[in-house]
């Protein structure tokens, strides 16, 4: 039994649910979205340019200190006036997969990156935030020596530019959320 009076319920269903969703998506803010949008998101792009990174020992630390200066600071270098400093502690770890029982060796591995940082004002020895975060990047062994040599560091750098996203991403939160 179709009716008018039941596709006029329809109608009035569909235009109820397409408003409450209208309206709900005022709500919704993006984690990557506009920084003049997004309240403390301004404020949290402009901290992150007065970041300062110290040297990180290691090759790993060298590619995760760049990575760090190039998303804090967009590409531009070392931050001029630097307001905090971000203090990395960098372990690496290698871990076997899967083992070639033929050979005696893994035949695959993860390397896993696990950053513990502080952030100090410059001049400071207060904490004003600690944290930590880690990443991990798999490779394959092979029986080429150079081969997976090439492999390991690949890895290595995959790893350290992943970790370097994370502790960005936590540090642009806490410098959104923290109080003035």
């Amino acid at each position: 039994m179709w009716s008018a009076d039941m596709s006029r319920r329809l109608v009035l269903r569909a235009l109820a649910i397409t408003s409450a969703s209208a309206m709900l998506a005022g709500c919704f803010t993006p984690l990557y979205g506009d920084p003049n949008v997004v309240s403390g998101g301004r404020a949290a792009q402009n901290q992150l340019r007065e970041l300062d990174i110290p040297e990180i020992s290691g090759r790993s630390g060298v590619i995760l200190r760049n990575e760090l200066i190039y998303l804090t600071q967009g590409g531009g270098g070392r931050a001029a006036n630097p307001a905090h400093v971000l203090k990395v502690n960098l372990t690496i770890d290698t871990v076997p997969l899967l083992l070639n029982t033929a050979a005696g060796r893994p035949s695959a591995q993860t390397v896993s990156l696990t950053a513990a940082y502080t952030i100090v004002a410059v001049g400071g020895t207060d904490v004003l935030y600690r944290g930590s975060s880690f990443a991990s990047a798999s490779f394959d062994r092979t029986s080429q020596r150079l081969a997976s040599d090439r492999a390991i560091i690949e890895a290595q750098e995959r790893a350290a530019k992943t970790l370097a996203e994370n502790i960005v991403t936590q540090v642009a939160g806490w410098y959104a959320t923290r109080p003035r």
